[in-house]
């Protein structure tokens, strides 16, 4: 039985699979097992996937049922074939650094309590990189303590998939594998682990060069529209706020802009209902905010630190500064992230 398992789900990869698989055979831990699952391929993927199997007994090649059945199938038939007690995700179009399954599974081996670990990632070519990408890897680069990814689950994925190394026997019997739901599958993993109490750590070595292209799912699936993705955080919020929030304490939005107007919308259809929302801007302090019948109050902060019973508050702004800023005046408050409120975006 291999040390480490790697998963890769492949369609339509070839001007880019010769080099994905070529990073995992130069790895420097040399007991794995390569998965790749050919997900309907039309064009050369699969005669150089069986090629390089035929080179090398530790890949795997197998196919989805009936063509093309999309990522989430093609990873659960892929995961039918794992056979190592870890399992690293990859994607036929990324490059993984010589080091990444070395350094992960020691990282796992060392640190028991935790179900999976990341690591941070570079994305490529730099001219395909734009500035909203560059802003989303620095944040997410930013976060490599667990209860740092579990803070920011909600404001988007805290840790990038295929950058992911994890517990097959877990991901198997406490999480079931990936789930076909109308939003991205790789953030409905990570707020299902941590929803079932599984930390997720990241390395601060860069293990995962992460390629930028047009053709990518990120850039052409609907399940990764902005809609989607605000149905995922609604739906796992509302989860977290019935499980964590007092029956006798209110759900305020930090935030009437734009982003907290349409969470708040979406708490409501999944009947989290907020109270009302707080605001900083005077422009917006003492009007209502409308959906259909349901009219919300916006208030002042100074009038939210005075209400009593103490709410429980939703920030929900875009920006990383405005979020850093409700963290802080939070806090001189005396709330407790997590027990008093939870930022999203």
């Amino acid at each position: 039985m291999a040390h480490v398992s790697v998963l890769m789900p492949v369609r339509n990869a070839a001007p880019w699979l010769g080099e994905a698989l070529d990073s995992i055979a130069f790895q420097t831990e040399k007991d794995w097992q390569l998965v790749a699952i050919d997900d309907g391929s039309s064009d050369d993927s699969r005669e150089i996937l069986e090629r390089q199997a035929k080179a090398d007994r530790r890949i795997l090649v197998v196919e989805t049922d009936a063509g093309a059945r999309g990522l989430v199938a093609a990873l659960n038939r892929g995961l039918e074939e794992v056979r190592a007690p870890l399992l690293a995700r990859m994607d036929a179009d990324d490059v993984a650094e010589p080091q990444r399954l070395a350094k992960q599974a020691d990282a796992l081996e060392r640190a028991p309590g935790l179900f999976a670990v990341g690591c941070r990632v570079q994305a490529f070519p730099a001219e395909a990189v734009r500035d909203g990408m560059r802003r989303y890897l620095e944040w997410q680069n930013s976060l490599l303590e667990p209860h740092e990814l579990v803070r920011d689950r909600f404001i988007e994925t805290p840790v990038l998939h295929p950058s992911l190394m994890m517990r097959t026997e877990l991901m198997r019997e406490r999480l079931g594998g990936w789930c076909d739901h109308a939003w991205p599958e790789d953030w409905d993993l990570v707020l299902r682990a941590f929803e079932a109490g599984l930390a997720v750590g990241k390395l601060a070595d860069v293990l995962l060069r992460w390629r930028i292209h047009d053709g990518q799912a990120s850039r052409t699936g609907g399940r990764y529209s902005e809609e989607s993705f605000l149905a995922a955080r609604a739906h796992y919020l509302a989860r977290a706020l019935r499980a964590t929030v007092a029956r006798d304490r209110d759900v305020w939005m930090l935030g009437a802009g734009p982003v907290g107007k349409r969470l708040g919308k979406a708490l409501a259809r999944q009947g989290v209902v907020p109270a009302g929302f707080a605001d900083i801007d005077p422009k917006k302090i003492g009007g209502r905010i409308r959906d259909g019948d349901s009219v919300w109050p916006v208030i002042s902060y100074g009038e939210l630190a005075a209400v009593h019973p103490r709410p429980f508050g939703v920030a929900a702004v875009a920006r990383p500064g405005a979020r850093s800023r409700i963290r802080s005046m939070l806090a001189t408050w005396g709330w407790v992230e997590g027990t008093d409120f939870l930022v999203a975006a």
